[in-house]
């Protein structure tokens, strides 16, 4: 196969819980970036993930519900909901695996979070009652009903000379925002490039590693309409090549 693979761990996620899924936008994504998808149940044994993983080019990490608190040290929060620590703990294999072998990894919202937390950060639980700037009226949990998937909701800054700058340009750059939860400690080899106007983090990076990057919004969402949104998922599969 001459096109990239990517490894897209694939939870359960309907409410009767009957179904693996993953949204259109990624997979999609994927495909219009150069690359082939392949969709991985969550639930296969470690050693049948690990030669998985090892037969994929990149790792793509995508959204969905809480990761489990007791994995950073916390209490559940009452607003926290669909932990899944089977998805959980293999989407934290996959982020170590990835680093350690240096192969490129891209992880968009949950995913980010899930990013953090594999390298011993923390998260917010849940950002309007815990994490809030009076002086800024940010709509982080943006509901469907009020905007389309694509809709700007706020800015983000994005830090110059970081790699993600070096794709969506520096400073200022609209963004979605589809979350509850967003990293609060950093976890070790992690640098933040990106925050919203507020001061939450938006994004993170390794920067030693050729491409292991995380957003909290959704870029998959975009990349039919916005060329910087579909030149992160370029340069991810970019990676995978050399």
């Amino acid at each position: 196969m001459s096109q990239p693979r990517i490894l897209i761990p694939t939870p359960v996620q309907d409410f009767e819980r009957r179904r693996f899924s993953m949204a259109q936008g990624y997979v999609q994504s994927v495909i219009r970036a150069g690359a082939v998808p392949l969709m991985i149940p969550v639930t296969l044994d470690t050693s049948i993930l690990r030669e998985l993983y090892q037969s994929c080019d990149g790792v793509l990490l995508t959204g969905g519900d809480d990761v489990d608190p007791v994995l950073f040290g916390e209490a559940t929060h009452a607003t926290t909901e669909g932990i899944d620590r089977v998805r959980d703990d293999t989407e934290i294999a996959m982020s170590q695996w990835a680093a350690e072998d240096d192969k490129p990894l891209f992880a968009i919202c949950r995913g980010i979070q899930v990013m953090n937390v594999a390298f011993g950060g923390s998260l917010i639980q849940d950002v309007p009652t815990q994490y809030r700037d009076e002086r800024f009226d940010i709509q982080h949990n943006g509901r469907y009903e009020a905007a389309s998937r694509s809709t700007v909701l706020h800015q983000v800054y994005v830090e110059p000379r970081s790699q993600l700058a070096g794709i969506v340009g520096a400073g200022d750059v609209g963004v979605n925002s589809f979350h509850h939860q967003a990293a609060k400690k950093v976890g070790d080899g992690l640098l933040v490039t990106a925050r919203s106007k507020d001061g939450l983090i938006e994004a993170l990076e390794m920067p030693d590693r050729r491409f292991y990057l995380g957003v909290q919004w959704h870029p998959e969402e975009m990349t039919t309409e916005r060329a910087d949104m579909l030149a992160l998922f370029q340069q991810f599969v970019a990676a995978t090549i050399g």
